[in-house]
């Protein structure tokens, strides 16, 4: 019960994050062809922190592409498929 809790909690922090960006415009910079290999290729091993990094720095886009859909279809689902 308790890591289901651990889970959750985690979650909405993250999704309070990714709302807090969208809210406010305020993005990380996108990350060079460079930086984003070497990180593609981290994640392909396993890394978590690599993961997220590629996941952070493609918050615009993600951002983007919902704000062009939220006309089509509800925001929060896709966001949700987000």
């Amino acid at each position: 019960m308790s890591s289901l809790f651990a889970m959750l909690t985690m979650f909405f922090k993250d999704m309070m994050m990714f709302v807090s960006y969208i809210k406010n415009n305020v993005f990380p910079q996108p990350l060079s062809e460079a930086e984003e290999n070497r990180y593609l290729d981290l994640m392909a091993e396993g890394d978590k922190y690599a993961r997220n990094m590629l996941i952070e720095h493609n918050l615009r886009l993600v951002a983007h592409i919902t704000k062009m859909l939220s006309t089509q279809y509800d925001v929060k689902r896709v966001l949700q498929v987000s």
